[in-house]
Order: structure tokens, then sequence, then C-alpha cells
């Protein structure tokens, strides 16, 4: 029982968080981005980089609280481990493509 509650914890302050960003009042929590230069930052998008923020943090959000929910077994949270990282592969290509400016 106190494992669904950290999980349900953890989901949740991370949506949160990704709200913040998806709202513009979290771009410090953008790893990089929070540390690159003005000209590095003017390389990119912030309106597109936040939704991919948003996007990748919602869906492992989501992901927590359906296995959570489900009980899902270690061969299920194993499938969802990799999951999210085939995700955290595509959220670093678009990152590098679809966010940028031209």
């Amino acid at each position: 029982m106190d494992e669904k509650i950290i999980e349900l914890i953890v989901a949740a302050v991370l949506f949160i968080l990704g709200a913040i960003v998806a709202l513009g009042k979290g771009d410090f929590l953008i790893s990089g981005y929070n540390t690159a230069s003005k000209e590095e930052k003017a390389k990119y998008n912030i309106k597109r980089l936040r939704l991919l923020v948003f996007a990748f943090v919602a869906v492992i959000s989501v992901g927590l609280v359906i296995g959570s929910l489900l009980e899902w077994s270690d061969d299920a949270r194993g499938y969802f481990a990799a999951v999210s990282l085939v995700l955290a592969v595509v959220y670093g290509i678009l990152t590098y493509t679809w966010a940028r400016k031209i």
C-alpha cells in the first residue's frame, strides 16, 4: 500500500512540474536549456520545447499511475521502462529537430 501512495505522489509531482514548464513558469527546470547561453537559447522554439517536456512528463506520469493502480508485474514494469527509454530517445530527437529554430 505504501508503494502505491509513493508512486502516485511521484506521478502527481512530475505532472505538476510538467504543467509548470508548459505554462512558461519553469524554463529553469529544462535540463540543458537552463544553463545555455542566450545565443544557444535563441536557437530553440521555447513553446515547442515546453510542449515536448510536458508531453514526455505527462506520459511518464500517466504510466506510473496506471502501473500503480493495476499493480503491474515486474515484467510489465520492465516493458514500461523500455518504452520510457524509447520515448526519451524520441524526445531527444524531437528536441534537436522539431523544437529547434531553422
